[in-house]
């Protein structure tokens, strides 16, 4: 399969225009009807009906787009992992849940990068369930969660935590006045949510739900609501008085894990990676400082 007819048949199906494709792909407007039609020559049924100044999929042509995608996204990942540069003599796949990568792992990649000079590293920010199809896929090495899943063929360990406090945009604020200054519910793991459930005596249904610390974070500065935040990220609006500490919430500590599979952290390319995470204790930092370099 030529990856550039599945390119320009995904630049057709988004803009709905042969000649704005053209100037997207930098080709001629001739060039991409060609690659068009050879496409459908290739499967044999077209792929889009032409009319005057309107464009669609065919019946055929929606069952195409989601496998083009997936083509082209595997394709791209073999480049990648076969186009490591020489000096670039070892790979890292790091997955992380969304929470994970905005208050505790992005200060991490800098870190990894210092200690293995000829490290390739690839990132993935997904949902838990995707991240453990990835690791048994073979398309991560090891993601970090605040759930580590009940598999047999995986390892998990303890790299750091997260602490959690209730916050809200009003002083003096305590459990009871949730409900009316409005609850916004925030993911942080099944374990922990199972204790936000028990907060209150009677159910309070979330003005929000999001699963991004960040998200309900700018929801309740612009807005109004409670939620637990990381204390990385709000101490600086607990400093100004933008936002304060709902006073009768205990505050709590999420262990983070890294999960791995069974036998990586001997293996010669992950082991130093893997030990390296386990003994840094590694903290939520926010606010990234420029790293000196050797250039």
């Amino acid at each position: 399969m030529n990856t550039d007819l599945l390119r320009t048949f995904l630049e057709v199906a988004k803009t709905r225009h042969f000649g704005h494709s053209a100037e997207n792909l930098y080709l001629t407007q001739s060039a991409v009807s060609s690659r068009i039609k050879q496409l459908e020559a290739m499967i044999g049924v077209p792929v889009f009906t032409r009319q005057r100044n309107n464009i669609l999929l065919t019946t055929a042509g929606e069952r195409l787009l989601p496998h083009a995608e997936s083509l082209l996204a595997s394709w791209q990942l073999a480049v990648q992992e076969v186009g490591v540069p020489t000096k670039k003599n070892a790979q890292l796949s790091l997955g992380g849940t969304s929470n994970l990568w905005d208050t505790f792992l992005q200060s991490l990649l800098p870190k990894l990068a210092i200690k293995f000079p000829n490290l390739y590293m690839r990132t993935e920010i997904n949902n838990s369930q995707h991240l453990v199809r990835s690791l048994l896929g073979g398309r991560v090495d090891i993601f970090a969660t605040l759930d580590p899943p009940a598999n047999n063929d995986f390892e998990a360990e303890v790299i750091g935590d997260l602490e959690l406090i209730m916050v809200c945009n009003h002083a003096g604020k305590q459990i009871e006045d949730i409900p009316n200054l409005g609850y916004v519910f925030v993911d942080w793991g099944t374990a922990f949510n199972i204790q936000q459930a028990r907060l209150f005596t009677e159910p309070v249904a979330p003005i929000l739900h999001t699963a991004q610390s960040r998200i309900a974070l700018e929801f309740i500065l612009s807005h109004r609501g409670a939620a637990y935040l990381p204390r990385a990220l709000v101490q600086s609006y607990l400093d100004d008085q933008n936002l304060f500490q709902v006073s009768d919430c205990l505050e709590v500590k999420q262990e983070v894990f890294a999960v791995y599979i069974k036998g990586s952290d001997t293996s010669l390319s992950l082991g130093p990676i893997i030990n390296f995470l386990k003994a840094r204790d590694i903290k939520p930092e926010t606010a990234l400082a420029p790293i000196e370099d050797e250039f």
